[in-house]
């Protein structure tokens, strides 16, 4: 078992980059999480990563062992649950990073999923930007757009969909835009995280319209944006599923109905390693049945 426990500590190390993350993360000591590793060198004969005061990098032997590293333990998992030794019942906590749209769609049907698992939890961590899963002690997190950390397993969840509104109020007093281009004409209420350019683009009637959205009010919130697209300030790029109610209730009007916008990748990922605890495996079964809301 101490090569198992070794093993897995190796897999956590090559995921965080840091002896100390795994550290925080498991409960164990840092000096643990080191002879962990040093035990493991000394079975193969080999340095598995090469540490200076500043970094922690993996050696060529290092990155040939992680794939096994990572069938050993995903074979060992899969003989726990073929002979029953995992508690029947999914309990503790889950913490989950999520974006403020999704989040807010999630929370309706929570229900759902903590009425079929009483003694599981789950803490929500709602915010547009995209931290670090590690520092911030996250199991799982979504993701709009590709990823870009090589160290993160994903499961794609569908694809965001997103589309032009505007309020009847504000189309009353200003007018809906006949074209795209005609966007530059009206203030456009900007989604401000991810850049300082803040383009639009169109597809349609075999030609593409790229719009600068600009106006005098802007957000790094997708809800900001929403609420300020109800209010008539001005028009909304913003998910489909988002605005689905709004559109159907009258609150608000689809604009260009006959043009695309490219479609963003949508993304649970989590550090692993690939078997999750079943507490993880479950909320994150739960986001797959409930992404439906994309297509």
């Amino acid at each position: 078992m101490d090569l198992l426990s070794a093993l897995h500590s190796f897999v956590r190390v090559a995921a965080t980059g840091s002896f100390s993350a795994v550290s925080r993360e498991t409960g164990a000591s840092q000096p643990t999480i080191s002879r962990h590793i040093a035990l493991l060198e000394a079975h193969y004969g080999t340095t598995l990563f090469a540490r200076t005061t500043r970094s922690l990098m993996m050696t060529e032997d290092g990155r040939s062992l992680l794939p096994h590293a990572y069938e050993v333990l995903e074979i060992l998992e899969t003989a726990e649950t073929a002979l029953g030794r995992r508690r029947a019942s999914v309990s503790g906590l889950v913490r989950l990073g999520v974006t403020t749209a999704f989040g807010l769609y999630m929370t309706g049907r929570l229900g759902e999923l903590l009425d079929k698992h009483p003694d599981l939890a789950v803490e929500l961590i709602m915010r547009d930007g995209f931290g670090d899963l590690v520092e911030e002690g996250l199991d799982l997190a979504v993701r709009v757009g590709e990823i870009a950390e090589g160290s993160l397993i994903a499961r794609r969840l569908g694809t965001v969909k997103r589309i032009a509104v505007a309020s009847g109020d504000y189309l009353a007093r200003r007018g809906a835009p006949p074209h795209p281009r005609d966007l530059l004409n009206h203030p456009c209420i900007a989604y401000t995280y991810g850049g300082t350019r803040h383009d639009w683009h169109f597809e349609g009637n075999g030609e593409e319209s790229v719009v600068a959205a600009s106006g005098p009010f802007r957000a790094n919130s997708s809800e900001a944006v929403l609420q300020a697209t109800l209010a008539g300030l001005g028009i909304g790029l913003l998910p489909s599923f988002q605005v689905r109610e709004d559109i159907a209730a009258g609150r608000l009007i689809r604009l260009f109905p006959e043009w695309t916008v490219p479609e963003l990748p949508f993304y649970a990922v989590h550090t692993g390693p690939r078997t999750l605890p079943l507490r993880t495996r479950t909320v994150l079964d739960f986001l797959i049945d409930i992404s439906d809301v994309l297509r």
